[in-house]
């Protein structure tokens, strides 16, 4: 039904209210929210493209941008105590980085860069705030899978 959607090529400002929908769809940061709270969500979330190189946030940043993957990866990574990169983790479609700092303004823990030419849906903090307010239940479905994301992460860490 949505094949022909599926395989559109993104250019800044073309998605469709529907692409964003099926986008957030996708990412399981939403999974717990029901199709209408991803709705209200695909109305507050913008679609920006970066070339390959382009950073998207450096360690030590104040964060206030959730940026969901829609085509491209982007390599995470700190700097060692000698300057060199350490590599942390490639991020792909349907991927999402920066979901902490819709919560907090905290600083970056890592350097985000493009690998190739990518689009992202943005959120922004402000906008995710406004919209928890008027729409508790979106809040609530985010934070239970963050904090199942958080929970899975220290199960993952025990040996």
């Amino acid at each position: 039904m949505f094949a022909g959607i599926m395989n559109l090529h993104y250019d800044a400002g073309e998605m469709i209210p529907l692409e964003k929908i099926i986008v957030l769809n996708k990412v399981s940061l939403f999974s717990t929210l029901k199709t209408e709270d991803i709705h209200m969500i695909s109305t507050i979330a913008s679609e920006e493209i970066y070339e390959d190189g382009h950073i998207l946030f450096y360690e030590g940043d104040i964060g206030d941008r959730l940026f969901i993957i829609v085509s491209g990866e982007v390599m995470i990574f700190r700097k060692s105590k000698d300057s060199t990169e350490k590599h942390l983790a490639t991020l792909k479609e349907n991927e999402f980085l920066g979901e902490l700092s819709l919560f907090d303004a905290e600083t970056r823990t890592a350097t985000a860069r493009c690998r190739d030419r990518c689009t992202f849906l943005v959120i922004e903090r402000n906008d995710m705030e406004q919209l928890a307010h008027e729409y508790p239940a979106i809040a609530f479905g985010f934070i239970k899978m963050l904090i199942s994301r958080m929970r899975g992460m220290v199960l993952n860490n025990k040996t």
